[in-house]
């Protein structure tokens, strides 16, 4: 071998070194260490960028990867379609161009060799932070709510996400030949440190995901549970120590108490202020008026506010909510600034991924059916998490959404070129002798 080859081999190996250390340094500071969640994502943008050659990306990617590409990008495209049609300043294109960014970045993963162990660990290592942290802030400085550097809510489901990878770093380790206990061990305190941090957050909607996330994973690995006694035994065990420790939280039963008594009194009396239920479904019904009379384009980005204080100045709505930027269900959100043509295009960066993960979960090879697993329960999740937040109205959320994807997506495809690969030498094998 030359030494050109061995340099470019050289080259490859760093390349994959700085990958895998960027994913752990992501996942393991997500919640926790602020600006990472950005400078992370950018540098791998920037190698994306540097690194980038056209024949080698087409040779690279097959027409599903392009799908998922052209989710991601597609999205990006229509609100620069929206921003040009509503006059907007072009600042509203930051989070949406950040799907963009993701789109690039894929041409680089699937061309580098992603090991899943920086997945995994830097999840683990994030998630055991996470609960170390939560569990602090209550215990030791009392907090009824505890969160990081942003709000509670994007700490709690950050924290849910975290422990969706780490778990099925856990499921990945059961099923490898050579099972190693001490990294599964890690993974599994991972796991319970960011569901402590998710029950510790206060976060409703996170929890709602939950039931969610279990019955995807049930579902998927309903045949091996059932024929598994130990693995049932486990299944249930973490279940009934997350549902216990759940009720025994008085923080998680007020809650969930004064989320009903809220919605209640918002039904019967519209009481708005002083309600986070109440202020979430007075904006709701805000986002619909906006809806049904831009049912097309929306109301536009820039006009919002005006849109907001018309409606109030009418007495449609109450003018509690007059101070928000959102409407704390990106669907809704998404309706009124953008109309039907913005609802579209969240739709489809949902369930395009959504799709493409769905036809890995029947998998044979076990790292590709967890990896598609992760990727639906996350996308599903993430939905549940937008039901009652706006998630992609803050960079954290956009960057947590569009990452993850793209790494669940370069082990499945990775490992599926493995497989073919493993399974054209045995063909090859076989003609030899015969």
């Amino acid at each position: 071998m030359g030494s050109k080859s061995v340099s470019k081999l050289s080259f490859r190996s760093l390349l994959e070194w700085i990958i895998a250390l960027s994913v752990l340094l992501y996942l393991g500071s997500m919640v926790l260490v602020p600006d990472l969640y950005n400078v992370v994502p950018a540098l791998l943008l920037l190698m994306s960028l540097v690194g980038f050659r056209y024949r080698k990306v087409v040779d690279a990617m097959e027409y599903k990867d392009w799908r998922l590409f052209s989710v991601f990008a597609g999205y990006f495209a229509c609100f620069v379609v929206l921003v040009l049609l509503h006059g907007d300043d072009a600042s509203s294109l930051d989070r949406p161009s950040r799907f963009l960014a993701a789109a690039i970045i894929l041409t680089l993963l699937l061309r580098i060799r992603l090991a899943p162990v920086a997945m995994f660990a830097g999840a683990a290592i994030g998630g055991i932070g996470a609960g170390v942290f939560a569990g602090y802030q209550a215990l030791v400085d009392g907090a009824s709510r505890v969160t990081s550097f942003d709000n509670s809510i994007y700490f709690g489901n950050g924290a849910l996400v975290l422990a969706l990878v780490a778990f099925c770093g856990v499921v990945c380790g059961v099923h490898q030949r050579s099972w190693k206990p001490a990294w599964t061990l890690l993974y599994s305190a991972g796991f319970a440190g960011a569901m402590l941090a998710l029950l510790l957050s206060g976060t409703r909607g996170g929890w709602l995901a939950v039931p969610v996330a279990s019955m995807v994973f049930v579902w998927a690995y309903r045949r091996y549970i059932l024929g598994h006694p130990g693995v049932l035994a486990a299944s249930l065990g973490v279940l009934v120590v997350f549902g216990g420790t759940a009720l025994s939280l008085d923080a998680v039963s007020q809650r969930v108490d004064v989320a009903v008594e809220q919605a209640s009194d918002y039904f019967e009396g519209g009481e708005v202020k002083g309600s986070s239920v109440g202020l979430r479904l007075e904006m709701w019904h805000a986002g619909w008026l906006m809806y049904s009379g831009h049912p097309v384009l929306g109301v536009g980005d820039d006009n919002f506010d005006r849109e907001l204080q018309a409606l109030v100045d009418e007495g449609q709505v109450d003018e509690s909510i007059l101070t928000f930027r959102h409407l704390h269900n990106q669907f809704v959100d998404h309706a009124a600034k953008g109309g039907s043509v913005a609802l579209l295009a969240l739709l489809v960066v949902f369930l395009g991924p959504l799709v493409l993960f769905w036809c890995y979960m029947s998998s044979d090879n076990p790292l590709i059916k967890a990896h598609a697993v992760l990727g639906v329960t996350f996308v599903l999740t993430f939905m549940v998490f937008c039901l009652t937040q706006g998630m992609f109205s803050r960079n954290i959320g956009v960057m947590m959404y569009v990452i993850v994807p793209l790494l669940a997506w370069t082990v499945i495809r990775q490992a599926e070129a493995e497989s073919q690969q493993v399974y054209r030498e045995s063909e090859a094998k076989m003609v030899a002798r015969t």
